[in-house]
Parts: C-alpha cells; structure tokens; sequence
C-alpha cells in the first residue's frame, strides 16, 4: 500500500515560479514537509520519527532563541556598566579638582582657627563648631 500525503493548505505560488526567491521555495518545502500526514499504518515509525524531529527542530530553536536573548541580557549589562564607569570616573575627576583648588587655596592664604577657651568642649557639642574655608 502505498502512503496517501495530504496537503493541508496550498502556498501561494507553485515551486520553481521565475521571480519566487530560492529560499523562500525551500520554505514552502518545509511547510509542505511538517503539513504531511501519513495514512499508512506500517509507516507509523516514520511518522514518530518525523514528530521527533519536529520536536528536536523546536528545541533547538528555543535553545538558539534563549542564547540570543543571554547575548543581548549581557550587551545591556556591559553598557549599563560602562556608563556606571564614566559617571564615576567624571565625579572623581571633579573631587580631584576640587580638591587641587582647596590645596592652592590653602598653601596661597594659609589654614587657621581660632583657639578654644578651655571649657568650650565641656559646654558644646562638637556638632555646634563651624569651620569656615573661604575659596577665591
């Protein structure tokens, strides 16, 4: 007994049309392929066979699609720190500024305060002492 195939939609063009792309062709192949069905019940192997590669076929692209999204999770990340590296790099880079200026500032006009009368630390907290650096 021969198998019986049955095609269960038919493309909009025939194989082999001029002006159809080649891969789109083997596309339809493919459809035509997954959209067969096998009457025959000594074939019934094969049709296992063809469900599990079916199968398989699936896993694989999940798996390709999985590893595409880990790609860009850690494209996203890589970027993500690196703009973390330049914000961090640019507030440091102001303190080292600022922190030249205090230093010409302090070699220029020199640090003082006045001393504390001797019972100042008993009647103030620390919290109350104010410092003032005047920067030109």
């Amino acid at each position: 007994m021969c198998p019986r195939y049955s095609n269960k939609r038919q493309s909009s063009r025939t194989l082999g049309d001029p002006g159809s792309g080649g891969i789109a062709d083997l596309y339809d192949v493919v459809d035509t392929i997954g959209l067969m069905t096998i009457d025959d019940v000594d074939n019934l192997e094969a049709n296992l066979i063809m469900d599990l590669t079916r199968a398989r076929h699936n896993v694989f692209v999940a798996e390709k699609t999985l590893v595409d999204c880990v790609v860009r999770e850690h494209e996203v990340m890589t970027n993500l720190s690196k703009y973390k590296s330049a914000i961090s790099k640019q507030k440091l880079d102001k303190a080292d500024v600022g922190l030249g200026h205090m230093r010409i500032t302090f070699k220029k006009h020199g640090l003082s305060h006045c001393s504390m009368p001797p019972g100042f630390h008993d009647s103030f907290t620390a919290s109350q002492c104010h410092v003032t650096i005047q920067l030109d």
